[in-house]
């Protein structure tokens, strides 16, 4: 069997702390079995834990988010928690220029450290970055060499994207390509091989179109799906067993859900 798989979700959030099984359930009703919940801080990244022991169906990957750097990290309490059953790979990590540029120096220090956590452990990286993508990009080529990379949400522009794709990485669309106004994302993501390709929520931000305005759930993956399948000209089935397919080999890794 395949399933619908959200591969980068925010469980954690203050939004689902009142009814978080039921968005859970209503994820498994519509075929969305697994969700990766990422971690944005030392903090969230233990109650990424938490939650990944508590709910069947639910993955990890833990890491601190450059917006949540403010100078050195003491990283050692995450390579705790990436010891973890159920912790998948080192994420949500990377640059972020865009609201503050006072902390580039430490940022990029914090990113290529986790970088170099992946390593040691083996996992992939699910990475951000915004407005620091040639950063981003120098730090993942020296140091990410026998890891997988996954690059978040991916908002980038063609060149970008050429050059992720010929490092052998992966990319991953969220609710943004529903926009009626992405006209230059939805072109580029027809040009990604299927075995590069996953999809994600980012919830609760970031609601596909017919949803959008609302808190956005893993349920609403399939709104995503469906529309990508439409604009590959494809199956969702087809669709659907491709990315299960990618999920096994870059974050299960030789094991099984």
């Amino acid at each position: 069997m395949t399933f619908w798989v959200d591969i980068h979700a925010h469980l954690d959030d203050k939004a689902f702390r009142e009814d978080l099984p039921e968005v859970l359930s209503r994820a498994r009703k519509v075929g969305v079995a697994h969700v990766v919940t990422a971690g944005t801080s030392l903090e969230s990244s233990e109650k990424v834990v938490e939650l990944v022991r508590l709910y069947p169906g639910v993955y990890g990957c833990v890491g601190v988010h450059p917006q949540e750097v403010k100078g050195e990290v003491d990283l050692s309490p995450l390579e705790d928690l990436l010891k973890e059953e159920s912790i998948l790979a080192v994420g949500e990590v990377g640059l972020d220029y865009f609201w503050d540029t006072t902390y580039k120096k430490e940022q990029k220090a914090v990113f290529a450290a986790q970088v170099e956590l992946a390593e040691r452990y083996s996992l992939p990286l699910v990475v951000h970055s915004r407005n620091a993508e040639e950063d981003v990009f120098r730090i993942l080529a020296e140091k990410a060499r026998n890891v997988p990379v996954v690059w978040h949400c991916f908002s980038g522009d063609s060149e970008l994207l050429r050059r992720v794709l010929s490092r052998g990485w992966y990319v991953s669309f969220g609710g943004v390509v529903t926009y009626p106004k992405a006209f230059r994302l939805r072109e580029m993501a027809r040009t990604v091989p299927p075995e590069r390709l996953f999809l994600e929520t980012d919830a609760p931000y970031l609601a596909p179109q017919p949803k959008r305005g609302a808190r956005n759930e893993p349920a609403f993956l399939v709104e995503t799906a469906g529309f990508f399948a439409a604009l590959l000209g494809e199956n969702p089935e087809d669709l659907k067993a491709c990315l299960w397919e990618n999920f096994l080999r870059v974050f299960l890794r030789n094991s099984h859900p």
